[in-house]
């Protein structure tokens, strides 16, 4: 497998240039802004792929314990009394898991939406997180508990997410995780096409047919990289003749 790689936006830039064959940013039809734009377009685009196909990427916990860098480094989640809200770090995308800190670890919790077969109501958790054992749904980006509890808990519940990539806006600002070539080429080659895009619209000629067809070549070696990992898992069974 390919050695992963968290390439920084100076890195990037200077490859997209390179490409265009302009890379004196000075003496260019693009400035580092523009191309900026384009750069985090296409890793907001294309890292859902990543993330719902390659499981693991850009995926991060709330536990600082645990080597958790999620919620901005500010740790596992708190819940009041009498509210059923708990908000989710301002960069969660997407839920993997919820766990409820016990005596003797970590306790996973339901998700449940089908409210008919929750409980809305207050129960008497007391100040003991061990007695309190909730399920949750989604409001906006906040975890909604059922039931809503008596009690309140400070950090006790941590949070596997998967989480959106970093803003890149200074030279040496990196992707979240660590991402394979064939993503860097992908975003990069995105940000080419786009700019010969514009291009053209101010030329009136089109520009775009030998960048589309790279980046339609990339993106499929894109898809064939990230085939389902975990999502779908195989087993190989021993041949045995006794079962034939």
């Amino acid at each position: 497998m390919a050695t992963l790689t968290s390439p920084t936006l100076g890195n990037l830039l200077c490859n997209v240039r390179n490409l265009l064959g302009q890379p004196n940013s000075t003496n260019s039809a693009w400035t580092d802004y523009e191309l900026t734009q384009y750069i985090n377009e296409a890793v907001r685009m294309y890292f859902a792929e990543v993330a719902k196909n390659y499981e693991g990427y850009f995926t991060v916990s709330t536990d600082p314990n645990a080597g958790g860098v999620g919620n901005s480094g500010l740790g596992n989640l708190s819940y009041t009394a009498n509210s059923e809200l708990v908000a989710l770090p301002a960069d969660c995308f997407q839920v993997r898991a919820v766990y409820i800190q016990r005596n003797q670890g970590w306790s996973i919790l339901n998700y449940h939406n089908d409210l008919s077969h929750s409980y809305s109501t207050n129960i008497g958790s007391g100040t003991n997180s061990n007695t309190y054992q909730p399920s949750y749904s989604f409001q906006g980006n906040n975890l909604v508990l059922h039931p809503v509890p008596s009690a309140s808990g400070t950090a006790v519940l941590k949070v596997d997410y998967v989480q959106l990539p970093d803003q890149m806006v200074n030279g040496g600002d990196s992707l979240t995780n660590q991402v394979s070539p064939v993503f860097k080429q992908l975003v990069e080659m995105y940000a080419v096409y786009k700019a010969k895009m514009k291009q053209s619209m101010v030329s009136g000629t089109d520009l775009t047919m030998l960048p589309k067809a790279n980046l339609e070549e990339i993106y499929s070696n894109f898809k064939n990289t990230i085939m389902p990992r975990s999502a779908y898992p195989q087993y190989t069974e021993p041949f045995n003749p006794e079962c034939y």
